[in-house]
């Protein structure tokens, strides 16, 4: 019997092992469809005429599935509600809601919408167009659509145009005919009749084919005409050539077409500096803190009011001014669970237009939950509480960088003389001239301004007691080192630029395309000093009214944004070397100058 047993277990396991060395045996469903499908017909057909229906039907060559079509389907001319589509198996199903215009070319555009059922695999940019009058409009028009700060390409932003040359048009009336760029920020506006037309592109928010106040957008500064699509040809070894209908003749050949011309615009997106204002929260944080959020910078501070006459305060700002810090100073006012300020401030309405607005704020302290014990701590750790000073003082201090002391609530006094700086010959510290100079509106972060020197040992020493806050807190005495770094630790780069443009201003840029350094261009070269060993890359942009800053455009002054130019190339710097570069900015077309890596390494946008 125990033998038996034995034969059946090891032929139990002989199974099991051969059943998983032989997974990999038997049908793996083949090699994975990459194939989109392919419209085999549709009622009506593509391109038909004097159409009067509400439905139209296109049959595929396999079965489908539709991919976030509400995002994807772009109907020219636009439609107040969107068409309505579905899928029947192999059959894609177009419900049209609104009433069409006579005599006019209308076209759908799916984008990447429309997919086989299996893989998902998209139908690039299927289109169907028919016409409700008696011809089809087969004139288009294309370009490319940039950022302006960054020129980067632009998706999914809508472009269209309107036969009207009143400016109005952009802001009152849809769009006549209508595109969205693609992730190169490629439009093409087909199906348009001859004429002259204005062009546009706005990002749109609102989906209303026009542009709203806060959206991004750009215009073309002299009217467009539409011209004939180029016709595609292949020949016998799949060479693909374009040539527009006026060079189809029986004479031609592969070998002597001529090269297309592309017709097109480059517009330049931009937002403008208009920003909406709005105060978007009330925090109290601490006990003794309180602070109010503006969305951006306002043009003028808020007059703030408590609406008790026992609240002392003392209110600070941020850099920005986006950042109101009210600090309360009386122990009654602390203590109070609620507080409510009385604030008068300055916000946008639904046009972008500045206007004073009296709101209450309400301030709320909810003070933690804690057992006797921990209480009892936090009570200690307040009646020994000291000023926190903290410094950017370090070895590899910066040559170009500024000694800070910063503070955690704002400062009430200083005695001078209790601050000393030394430089250290040797082992010997000897007293060394510096400036104290505060850095904010009420200051809780302070300056030094000395000569600081390559290979320098310095010290920064504060007695006790030297500054005192708005609580009458002090600090313990400290002493915080720091040693600036080598020359050798540097290098530097000089631009000069070829031709000479004295309206340009220069920046050297990181890998993720922001600005590290910026000086006007100089006729012997703008000088960089004190980079650190990098990668790096170069942009300029032409400050035509001489503000010293790039600025963008403008909407009601017709006004483009100041142009910018890339260097092509990355510059790698090294310690200890000294670069000079000589940039003729005309030698690389402006739009394809920019290094790749700087492009792939922008957000996406859509």
């Amino acid at each position: 019997m125990k033998i038996l047993r034995k034969i059946i277990y090891v032929l139990l396991l002989a199974f099991f092992i051969a059943g998983c060395a032989n997974r990999g045996i038997g049908p793996q469903g083949g090699p994975k469809d990459t194939t989109p499908p392919k419209p085999r017909s549709s009622e009506p057909e593509m391109g038909a005429l004097n159409f009067k229906g509400k439905r139209i039907e296109v049959t595929f060559d396999e079965y489908l599935q539709l991919d976030n079509i509400a995002q994807n389907l772009l109907m020219s001319p636009p439609q107040q509600t969107p068409p309505d589509v579905k899928v029947r198996g192999k059959k894609l199903v177009i419900q049209l809601q609104d009433t069409l215009r006579d005599s006019t070319t209308y076209t759908l555009n799916f984008g990447d919408a429309v997919c086989d059922y299996r893989e998902k695999v998209p139908l690039h940019n299927y289109s169907f167009y028919f016409s409700t009058g008696p011809t089809i409009d087969t004139l288009e028009y294309t370009g490319r659509v940039y950022e302006a700060a960054t020129l980067n390409p632009m998706q999914g932003i809508f472009v269209g145009v309107h036969e009207t040359m009143e400016d109005s048009a952009f802001t009152s009336t849809t769009f006549l005919r209508v595109a969205r760029t693609d992730s190169a920020g490629f439009f093409r506006i087909s199906n348009m009749h001859a004429g002259t037309y204005r062009l546009y592109a706005v990002e749109e928010v609102s989906r209303d084919y026009r542009l709203s106040p806060g959206e991004a957008l750009a215009f073309a500064d002299e009217p467009i005409e539409p011209v004939l699509p180029p016709v595609r040809l292949t020949d016998t070894l799949a060479t693909d050539t374009l040539l527009t209908d006026s060079l189809m003749t029986d004479t031609l050949t592969l070998d002597t077409l001529p090269e297309p011309e592309v017709k097109g615009a480059t517009l330049m997106l931009f937002r403008e500096e208009q920003q909406r204002l709005y105060l978007q929260r009330t925090i109290r944080d601490q006990q003794h803190r309180i602070q109010i959020y503006f969305s951006s910078t306002p043009d003028s501070l808020p007059d703030l009011r408590p609406l008790s006459d026992s609240l002392n305060y003392f209110t600070s700002y941020s850099p920005k001014r986006d950042t109101v810090t009210v600090w309360l100073t009386d122990s009654f006012s602390i203590a109070q669970d609620t507080l409510f300020i009385e604030a008068r401030y300055r916000r946008t309405d639904s046009l972008y237009r500045l206007e004073w607005y009296t709101d209450t704020l309400r301030a709320i302290w909810r003070a933690p939950k804690l057992n006797a014990r921990a209480k009892a701590a936090e009570e200690r750790k307040n009646r020994n509480r000291r000023l926190e000073l903290k410094t950017n003082a370090r070895n590899g201090f910066e040559l170009n960088d500024t000694l800070r002391l910063q503070c955690t609530t704002p400062i009430a006094s200083i005695e001078p003389d209790s601050i000393h700086l030394f430089e250290k010959v040797d082992t010997v510290l000897k007293p060394m001239p510096f400036t104290l100079a505060p850095y904010d509106t009420l200051p809780m972060q302070l300056i030094f301004l000395a000569d600081f020197k390559p290979e320098g040992k310095y010290e920064l020493q504060i007695d006790s007691a030297a500054i005192h806050d708005i609580y009458g807190i002090t600090h313990i005495k400290g002493s915080y080192p720091l040693q600036v770094k080598s020359l050798s630790d540097y290098s530097t780069l000089r631009v000069k630029l070829n031709p000479y443009l004295p309206k340009a201003r220069i920046q050297v840029l990181n890998n993720k395309d922001q600005v590290l350094r910026e000086l006007p261009a100089d006729p012997e070269g703008a000088f960089f000093e004190y980079l650190k060993p990098d990668a790096y890359y170069l942009r300029l942009y032409l400050d035509e009214n001489g503000d010293g800053k790039w600025t963008t455009g403008s909407w009601s002054e017709k006004r483009q944004p100041e142009p910018i130019y890339y260097f092509p190339e990355k510059i790698q710097t090294k310690s200890n070397w000294d670069f000079e570069e000589e940039w003729d900015y005309q030698a690389v077309e402006q739009l394809k100058a920019k290094p790749k890596e700087l492009i792939l390494a922008a957000p996406k946008k859509k």
